[in-house]
């Protein structure tokens, strides 16, 4: 199925964002926040593994409940609705802040290569259960958000909605550790500048 491979490409992509952002930052800089306001790049990237964690045992029940009563495909999966509303609404950049619900919030940091290794291994359980619900009719499909009980959507929209929450979060991590580079970018220009006037004063 097309729209299944574009969901095993968006969480293939992820991964590798997620990589490329820990091979690029200093330890540190991936730990601090920019204030203390704003989640620093660890914290982003512990708060999507929380958030997978709490949301493949939802996958694996719906697939499971889904395979014992033969609720094939037919066609083409679509999202519902309110999973698309929620999806757009994820999508980054960010148009408007909401508070965390404390399951999600992460309680500590991790060392970048931890956290990533983390984030890596639980991507792999859900292209796991992407994978195993090819062939199952996903818009018929229901499940119950983790994020808030109150909200059902289709199969199909939680993988998408999935996806979109790691390009959020992953956007969020990558602007946190940028603006905390810059600063330091800046001041590491200025105390260049500054050494090259002094010896050339002297030389002169």
């Amino acid at each position: 199925m097309a729209a299944l491979d574009a969901v095993e490409t968006e969480l293939t992509e992820a991964t590798d964002q997620a990589r490329a952002l820990v091979e690029s930052t200093d330890g540190r800089l991936f730990t601090v926040r920019p204030n203390p306001q704003s989640w620093s790049a660890a914290e982003c990237l512990a708060h999507l593994s929380i958030s997978t964690d709490l949301f493949l045992p939802v996958l694996r029940e719906a697939i499971a409940d889904a395979r014992r009563h033969n609720i094939a495909a037919k066609g083409e999966p679509s999202m519902d609705f309110l999973g698309g509303i929620l999806r757009w609404f994820l999508e980054p950049p960010i148009r408007k802040r909401v508070k965390t619900t404390a399951p999600f919030v992460p309680k500590s940091t991790r060392a970048k290569a931890e956290a990533f290794g983390e984030f890596s291994a639980l991507q792999a359980k859900l292209l796991d259960l992407l994978r195993a619900a090819r062939g199952l009719d996903l818009k018929k499909i229901k499940v119950v958000s983790p994020f808030d009980t109150r909200v059902r959507y289709n199969l199909y929209s939680a993988f998408r909605i999935v996806a979109a929450h790691q390009r959020r979060h992953l956007w969020q991590a990558a602007r946190a550790v940028e603006s905390i580079r810059k600063p330091m970018d800046r001041d590491g220009v200025a105390r260049g500048a500054a050494s090259t006037s002094s010896a050339n004063t002297a030389r002169r």
